[in-house]
């Protein structure tokens, strides 16, 4: 998976959280916070809100997915200072569109999450001026692991295949297991397409949504 084929920035403490601003998905709290046996839904509340308190500090922002406004109740999670959003369509695209619109030159930026569909998008979508973390906490044996965007977009990897062309590989090579290459993983497709050039003009298409489809015919060919 892409997690393996990018270098990773080395281990860091975060130490301070004054100058850190994070943003997390919500959904993958689920997977971090042990839920109190025969407990009141006020008693999971405390306990969502003490984890993101003690983990992260005050400059939070939460993005949920799959939920309607109306069945997430995050008036208290606001009245305590943590931010937080309600992703009617794709969660992960609102996470690093929310990450890249809070960017401060005095805080350093940090997504929290599981989904590699976020570490795509930092990379495709991500100004090159902005340097943002990405954090896949671990578990148990298994060490946290951090990306930094401006590192991957600058990796060797990315030169060749280039951010406009990301997108499309993380599509086809096993974002969607109907569109992966048979027994193709990532990296294979990453140096596949930086073999066969003529594919950029073909990204260009595939960025243009009023394009007509007829010029990337002999290209498909």
């Amino acid at each position: 998976m892409f997690y393996n084929i990018f270098d990773t920035v080395p281990e860091r403490l975060f130490g301070n959280t004054d100058n850190l601003y994070f943003v997390l998905d919500g959904g993958s709290l689920i997977h971090r916070v042990v839920w109190p046996k025969q407990e009141t839904f006020g008693d999971v509340y405390i306990t969502y809100m003490s984890y993101i308190k003690r983990h992260y500090g005050d400059e939070t922002t939460v993005v949920f997915d799959g939920y309607t406004e109306s069945s997430v109740n995050i008036k208290p999670l606001e009245n305590v200072g943590i931010r937080t959003f309600v992703a009617t369509d794709d969660a992960d695209v609102h996470i690093v569109k929310t990450t890249i619109e809070t960017y401060e030159k005095i805080k350093k930026q940090v997504v929290i999450g599981q989904d590699v569909d976020i570490l795509v998008l930092l990379i495709a979508l991500t100004p090159v001026y902005i340097d943002i973390l990405m954090l896949k906490e671990g578990k148990g044996k298994v060490k946290d692991r951090f990306c930094s965007s401006k590192d991957l977009q600058n990796s060797n990897l990315m030169i060749e295949c280039t951010k406009k062309s990301i997108l499309f590989v993380h599509a086809i090579s096993g974002c969607d297991t109907t569109s992966g290459f048979y027994r193709k993983g990532n990296l294979q497709a990453v140096q596949l397409l930086n073999l066969i050039r003529l594919l950029s003009s073909f990204f260009v298409l595939l960025y243009n949504a009023t394009m007509n489809l007829s010029p990337a015919l002999p290209i498909s060919v």
